[in-house]
């Protein structure tokens, strides 16, 4: 007889620690995981890993979320057996108490491994192959009960059964109407131009005049007037536009003079509507602090420059797609330890650079005194989800391009009055910076943040 698994509990102490009630030695996080050392190892580097969702175990857990978790279980036994040189580990999971689950939130052991260290101790594999009469047996039981209580996992054959008594005594559906289709109308003849004139019709260069001028406008007002292909505008317009004079009344022809005239007039037709539009753009959109792209990192991985000593080459974790390469000028003021499975908070749009060979996709935001004696990582709140942007009240917008940062010198303008006030707190011109669990903060107070 199966025991049914004892109902989730929020109080559980893994519940807590995701939570950040409880404090943990983190390896890592993601949205949907977090990666911890095991509080009470059974061997150093025993690490586990929690999903994020209430689950007490496999058994309940969604596909969905399984797959988000465990796609992480190969970094985590990756990152126990670089730090204890284990040349092999174990992944385990308990569900359930008979198979020793102590805390009923579902995790994942990753237990490093060495020869005859005795940690885990498994009992030998059975000296005689199942039979093919076992193996049906149980074959048979799982393909009805492996979900007890699933929607329909009981009924599958009786609905079976249902569909062929229906198949055979409904009676077959009516064929579909038949609809005639339509005559189609004689066209109706062209109106009598009146006194044998043909009735009147635009000419050809003049349509195309028209199109023309209308492309210039939408060129004008592309994108706000950010990539406006000026030349490219003009170009189209300028032929259209000279064929107009030659096109009045039906004629054909013109000089020389007046398309040369035309072409000029729709370049700077286009020219000033651009320049009307960038001038709108730049004046509707102060530079301001609300042009950076600030992010919560979270530092997976990183190690020495290997052409400079002054440089840590970092492994981000920034809510992209891929995690981000940046490098930083920590090496002589943390050590790799401090560095390694720090939050932080990192500037994303500013132009990726090559430093000293390796290119640097970002900038890690650090704190300290005028004179570098004192450093130290601007941190965000705790709670605070990877990939979320920092917010100033009173400063706002999204984020701009890399491109246009780079253009205008943006950063060179932001960091000046980027600080930290008298409680630590980062502030730009006064204003925190803001996140959904509170402010950022950093041990070193009245500081410069770069």
């Amino acid at each position: 007889q199966m025991s049914r698994m004892p109902e989730y509990s929020a109080d559980n102490i893994f519940a807590k620690i995701l939570k950040g009630s409880i404090p943990c030695h983190k390896i890592f996080e993601t949205e949907h995981a977090m990666a911890i050392l095991d509080a009470f190892p059974i061997a150093e580097g025993h690490a586990l890993l929690l999903p994020k969702a209430p689950c007490v175990s496999v058994l309940d857990m969604p596909p969905g979320i399984a797959a988000d978790v465990l796609k992480e279980l190969p970094r985590l036994a990756q990152l126990v057996q670089k730090a204890t040189g284990a040349p092999a580990v174990n992944i385990l999971q308990n569900s359930g108490q008979e198979a020793g689950q102590v805390v009923f939130h579902c995790h994942f052991h990753v237990i490093p491994r060495f020869p005859h260290d005795g940690v885990i101790s498994l009992k030998s594999s059975a000296g005689k192959m199942i039979g093919d009469a076992e193996a049906q047996s149980v074959l048979g039981r799982m393909q009805v009960t492996a979900v007890p209580d699933a929607p329909f996992a009981a009924s599958i054959s009786q609905l079976d059964s249902l569909l062929s008594q229906m198949n055979g005594t409904l009676a077959p559906p009516p064929p579909k109407p038949t609809t005639p289709k339509p005559k189609l109308a004689a066209a109706p003849a062209p109106p009598v131009a009146s006194e044998g004139k043909a009735p009147a019709k635009k000419k050809e260069p003049a349509l195309k005049a028209e199109r023309a001028a209308s492309k210039v406008d939408e060129a004008a007002k592309d994108e706000g007037g950010k990539k406006v292909k000026v030349e490219e505008a003009a170009a189209a317009a300028a032929p259209a536009a000279a064929a107009t004079p030659a096109a009045v009344g039906g004629q054909s022809g013109g000089s020389k003079a007046d398309k040369k005239a035309a072409k000029q007039e729709a370049k700077a037709k286009a020219e000033a509507k651009a320049n009307a539009a960038k001038a709108s753009d730049d004046a509707d959109r102060p530079l301001d602090v609300s042009w950076s792209d600030i992010r919560v990192g979270y530092i997976i991985d990183a190690k020495p420059h290997p052409q400079s000593d002054k440089l840590y080459v970092e492994t981000i974790d920034l809510g992209d797609p891929n995690p981000r390469t940046i490098l930083s000028g920590l090496a002589a003021h943390m050590p790799l330890e401090k560095v390694i499975g720090a939050r932080v908070v990192c500037i994303c749009n500013l132009k990726a650079r090559k430093m000293a060979g390796i290119e640097s996709q970002g900038m890690v935001l650090c704190a300290s005194d005028a004179e570098k004696t004192s450093l130290d990582f601007v941190n965000p709140p705790a709670g605070s989800k990877v990939g979320e942007r920092v917010r100033w009240d009173g400063y706002i917008g999204e984020a701009e391009t890399s491109k246009k940062m780079d253009k205008k010198k943006a950063w060179e303008v932001i960091q000046p009055d980027l600080h930290t006030n008298a409680e630590g707190v980062a502030c730009y011109k006064g204003v925190p910076f803001t996140l959904p669990d509170g402010h950022c903060n950093a041990s070193v107070k009245s500081g410069i943040i770069s």
